[in-house]
């Protein structure tokens, strides 16, 4: 769904608008984070440049980055607190940190939405936490579309659910269900909860 949204793959039937526009015409009004970050740990390049390539669909062909440029960079790592590790070597961040790094680059795009595949699944549950908080920070001034199979943390932390089997399901609720589940997947489930109870289920007692 997120690589139809970008233009990267069309659908075999029917159409898809971004804000009116066709994909690849809405291109610089989306940003993307994608699930996993392949690169060379050694690279010698710093947070900062890292973030400023956010800009270059902004900038002509062989041209350096502007002083506008730069503060928009500045202003993506404010917005996630990255800005005091704006010189630090990309290699030498934490997953959480490099994580925020990559939200303040597709950030400097100066996005209208912004399209994340599984965001924390690579992180720990407490920098998984710190991550969320800062997506719901941007969400009061930017789209955001993110896909996770983690149904119990991203209940805590959106406005809407839609949920995708073949056809997509939309839940204008943050709650989890299992009959939205059952509609999903067509067949019956039973949710099961370990240790204590979890915003996602609905009440139940002891361990089961």
């Amino acid at each position: 769904l997120l690589k139809v949204i970008l233009g990267l793959y069309r659908p075999a039937s029917g159409s898809i608008k971004v804000f009116g526009k066709s994909p690849l015409q809405a291109r610089g009004l989306v940003g993307y984070v994608p699930q996993h970050a392949h690169f060379d740990a050694d690279y010698p390049i710093n947070v900062l440049d890292v973030v400023l390539m956010g800009r270059l669909g902004a900038r002509k062909t062989g041209s350096t980055y502007s002083k506008k440029d730069r503060e928009i960079a500045f202003d993506a790592l404010e917005r996630v607190v990255m800005q005091d590790l704006a010189k630090r070597q990309i290699g030498k961040l934490s997953g959480g940190e490099l994580q925020r790094v990559l939200i303040a680059r597709a950030l400097a795009t100066e996005a209208t939405l912004l399209l994340f595949d599984e965001p924390t699944s690579s992180l720990d549950t407490r920098i998984g936490h710190t991550v969320y908080h800062v997506l719901e920070e941007l969400n009061k001034t930017v789209t955001i579309i993110l896909v996770s199979h983690d149904v119990g943390v991203v209940s805590s932390h959106v406005k809407s659910i839609a949920c995708i089997n073949r056809k997509l399901h939309f839940h204008p609720a943050k709650e989890i269900t299992g009959e939205m589940l059952e509609e999903v997947y067509g067949c019956p489930l039973e949710f099961l909860a370990h240790g204590h109870a979890h915003r996602v289920l609905p009440e139940h007692g002891g361990d089961k």
